[in-house]
């Protein structure tokens, strides 16, 4: 009984200052593994609605990126991104459709605009419409 009582204190108890320093640094190295496009991001139309969530996996060390996508709104399409190119300040998403989930081919080119912010063109199925990227889930 007296070691249930203990733990329930111990599982209580919030984080001491010390444990919270090592998460924080724990976080701050985990980040220094990763390249500035790794994580959650949102393209947007021209109307500030968003169109597709992406998850970016970019490597610091220079590897190839990664990505997964789900379009915007209750139970959107989702997979895998066929490619993702960048060259400088530019960037090339390439989204492949497979006709029932994802529809035509969509590919993106952007140019960054700032931290966390890249604006440019979706071009899908041929059609061509302004588009902006920014860093984070939809808002």
């Amino acid at each position: 009984m007296i070691a249930a009582a203990a733990a329930l204190a111990i599982a209580a108890a919030p984080p001491t200052p010390r444990v919270g320093g090592r998460i924080a640094a724990s976080a701050a190295a985990a980040q220094a593994w990763q390249g500035p496009l790794d994580g959650a991001w949102t393209l947007y139309g021209a109307r500030g609605r968003a169109i597709l969530s992406l998850q970016i996996t970019d490597p610091a060390g220079g590897g190839p990126l990664e990505g997964a996508w789900r379009a915007a709104g209750p139970g959107g399409a989702a997979g895998f991104v066929e490619a993702i190119t960048r060259r400088g300040d530019r960037l090339t998403i390439r989204i492949l459709g497979d006709g029932a989930a994802a529809g035509p081919d969509t590919v993106v080119t952007l140019r960054r605009r700032g931290a966390g912010l890249w604006s440019g063109w979706v071009a899908v199925g041929g059609a061509r419409r302004p588009a902006t990227l920014r860093a984070g889930a939809p808002r």
